[in-house]
């Protein structure tokens, strides 16, 4: 009896360790008004290629691809008309020197990087035509502790934080100027309360979120003044499909999807 008692125990605990891992993973999408998008759209998949057939099919109705995330096995991306820029495509970059080597050929024909993500065991880049950036730059450290001199370097360069994604053993930072940004913040926490403690701080003193991401355990937040921002809102559920219609909602009251992150 003592022998299956203990057995039963030990399923007890390990059921219990994977609800709770279950009910702590998030998918997070933020909005806000005054973005200057017209309308907007989303799909997730869970295979590149048909991610790339809905590409082109969004692309032919007029949208351009304005956020990329990938968590729990999907590519999920938001379309939006009424960007800042136009051509917009994905690409594939395997490690670092890749991933400069594709940033420099595309700045020469007019790209900037509109945003980054680490997924599959690859860098993906969105590039666009014409955004606001007039200079931009990447960055990456391999330990968390260099992260802060990084930042700090470069927005004494005048340089403003963009994107930060953790990926092949590093973190890879995208600053730009020309942004119009000001009073730049940077916080991360490894708590997801503590996230959104940190946003209603900021929200007070007129700060808008521009980018949440999640990496080795960590959510990382960016706020700055001067945005486009004028009202912002978020929310978390547990699956991506949770989403729809808190989406539906959203759009509904005016607001537009600014970004997607995935983390627990």
């Amino acid at each position: 009896m003592q022998l299956k008692t203990r057995f039963i125990f030990l399923i007890w605990i390990l059921l219990s360790l994977t609800f709770l891992e279950a009910t702590n993973h998030k998918w997070v999408a933020f909005f806000a008004k005054e973005t200057g998008y017209t309308a907007q759209a989303y799909d997730s998949r869970g295979d590149w290629r048909e991610l790339m057939d809905v590409i082109r099919t969004r692309k032919s109705n007029g949208y351009e691809i304005s956020s990329l995330e990938y968590g729990a096995g999907l590519w999920f991306v938001v379309f939006s008309k009424g960007t800042p820029y136009s051509n917009s495509y994905l690409a594939k970059a395997k490690n670092w020197d890749t991933l400069v080597s594709l940033y420099n050929s595309n700045k020469k024909k007019g790209y900037t990087i509109i945003d980054i993500e680490y997924g599959h065991g690859n860098w993906i880049v969105l590039f666009g035509k014409s955004t606001k950036e007039t200079t931009q730059t990447l960055a990456q450290v391999r330990n968390w502790e260099d992260i802060h001199i990084m930042i700090r370097d470069r927005w004494k360069e005048g340089y403003d934080l963009i994107d930060i994604e953790h990926g092949k053993g590093g973190w890879t930072a995208l600053f730009a100027k020309g942004t119009g940004y000001s009073d730049q913040r940077f916080s991360n926490s490894k708590q997801f309360a503590k996230v959104m403690e940190a946003i209603q701080k900021n929200w007070l003193i007129d700060n808008r979120l521009i980018n949440l991401e999640y990496g080795y355990g960590r959510w990382i937040s960016i706020f700055a003044k001067n945005t486009l921002y004028k009202e912002q809102g978020y929310i978390a559920t547990r699956d991506w499909s949770d989403l729809n219609d808190e989406i539906l909602r959203r759009w509904r009251d005016g607001f537009y999807i600014i970004g997607i992150a995935e983390g627990w």
